[in-house]
């Protein structure tokens, strides 16, 4: 496990590698690739809630947390034990193609072209909000496997202005953002 951050911030974003119990994932048998467990490091719910988060956070901040439908019951779990409350939903994406199309991804029950990312509160909202017209609804290119839109750090930065800040389980470096994952 890469040692956590040893700091304090007001804001964290998570992309939380969730696992993928159901058969259906398992054999790679999803009708267009392989399993999310051969794209990356998965982790189930306990792991993911048993992160020394808490220790992360000043006493008002936010958490920003993707989440697939199929995990969404368990996301609250993981809120919860990381020292938040559950708010709202701060963002949906809608997965666009290079040709503005949308791009679907095979489901249960229904083709998804859309992910979420909720928001947790932990503290006081008006010490960290800084504006009121961030929008939710980002209509974006999907890319590579699990890689969510850009843009989002940047409304998130928006909303919450230049406060401490971490994400989580990130693939990449990003300017004004100390980053934890196994992909940096």
């Amino acid at each position: 496990m890469i040692p956590f951050p040893n700091k304090k911030y007001n804001i964290i974003y998570a992309d939380p590698p969730y696992s993928f119990n159901s058969p259906k994932y398992q054999d790679g048998n999803r009708g267009f690739g392989n399993r999310v467990e051969d794209k990356y490091k998965t982790m189930s719910i306990k792991d993911i809630c048993n992160l020394p988060v808490k220790n992360l956070t000043n006493n008002d901040a936010l958490l920003f947390m993707w989440v697939v439908d199929s995990h969404l019951k368990k996301s609250f779990e993981i809120i919860d034990n990381w020292g938040f409350k559950f708010a709202t939903i701060g963002f949906v994406w809608v997965k666009q193609t290079k040709n503005n199309n949308f791009y679907y991804n095979l489901g249960k029950y229904t083709m998804k072209s859309t992910e979420i990312c909720l928001i947790g509160l932990k503290g006081k909202l008006k010490n960290i909000k800084k504006c009121n017209n961030v929008k939710s609804l980002l209509m974006a290119d999907r890319t590579i496997h699990s890689k969510k839109p850009d843009e989002i750090r940047t409304r998130i930065t928006q909303f919450c202005g230049d406060l401490p800040r971490i994400e989580l389980f990130a693939r990449q470096k990003a300017e004004g953002w100390d980053s934890w994952g196994n992909e940096v």
